[in-house]
């Protein structure tokens, strides 16, 4: 593993490059774009091992933080998603220079899935899109957040909403710019990429994610694949648990499908 920034000088990203293990005929490496808040720390041990499982078959790949996020440059309350499309673009150039490969997979982990729908809108160098318990429009996300606010008034020192709009959760703050940019980002009115596969990985089906289904079935380059496993995100307990769904990280590590170069 080599930990790096990259970017922007003044406002640099974290990023960590995992450097393929073995040589393989595949021109590729995997973009992993993480979750947001809670779901970052619940889920960094799982993209951790993707990462490293990856890197042992020959595939490069680079993990890296949004700004305001995590190691990387900025404060969260002054970024945004539109900013974060941004930071992947960067990210993908990164990888692609660095492993010197000509094209790239995005695996994005719950709210990074509207962001890489975003991003592969402008680009032709990514081959696949992966989008793993992602919610299929940020105001379904904020109303998830909304809702178990409302819900579970116990959680109200850390979980609340104040005068000004800022919504609280979990100890993040989300500004009332990056809930309106957030709800602008839509996947049930538009369709999977059309110049990349789209694999739908869900651990828990819900009327949600067979909406989406509905309506994105009859691409050919679209597949739905509910592999039911942990998928608990925001859960918080005293011990800061992790997720670690094997099920999911083995089949993501079995698309990649190749041979070693001679």
């Amino acid at each position: 593993m080599n930990p790096l920034f990259f970017g922007h000088s003044k406002s640099p990203l974290y990023g960590v490059y995992h450097k393929p293990e073995s040589t393989s005929n595949k021109n590729e490496g995997v973009l992993l774009m993480p979750p947001f808040g809670q779901e970052y720390m619940r889920s960094h041990r799982a993209l951790r091992q993707l990462a490293m499982m990856l890197a042992k078959k020959g595939i490069p790949v680079l993990r890296f933080d949004y700004r305001g996020t995590g190691d990387s440059a900025g404060d969260l309350y002054d970024a945004n998603p539109k900013q974060w499309v941004l930071d992947a673009h960067t990210a993908v150039e990164e990888l692609k220079e660095t492993a010197g490969v000509n094209s790239v997979c995005l695996v994005a982990l719950r709210m990074s899935g509207v962001i890489a729908c975003e991003v592969v809108k402008t680009r032709r160098d990514i081959s696949t899109v992966i989008l793993w318990d992602t919610v299929t429009s940020g105001e379904n996300y904020l109303n998830e957040l909304r809702h178990d606010i409302a819900n579970h008034p116990e959680n109200a020192q850390s979980n609340f909403i104040d005068t000004e709009g800022t919504l609280h959760y979990n100890g993040f703050a989300l500004s009332t710019e990056f809930q309106s940019q957030l709800s602008e980002m839509n996947l049930l009115t538009q369709g999977p990429p059309d110049d990349a596969e789209t694999i739908y990985l869900v651990s828990a089906e819900t009327d949600q994610t067979r909406q989406l289904r509905s309506l994105w079935d009859n691409k050919h380059s679209f597949t739905y694949k509910h592999i039911d496993t942990q998928g608990d995100w925001n859960y918080v307990d005293a011990n800061g648990s992790i997720l670690l769904p094997q099920q999911i990280i083995q089949y993501i590590v079995g698309r990649f499908n190749f041979q070693e170069a001679a």
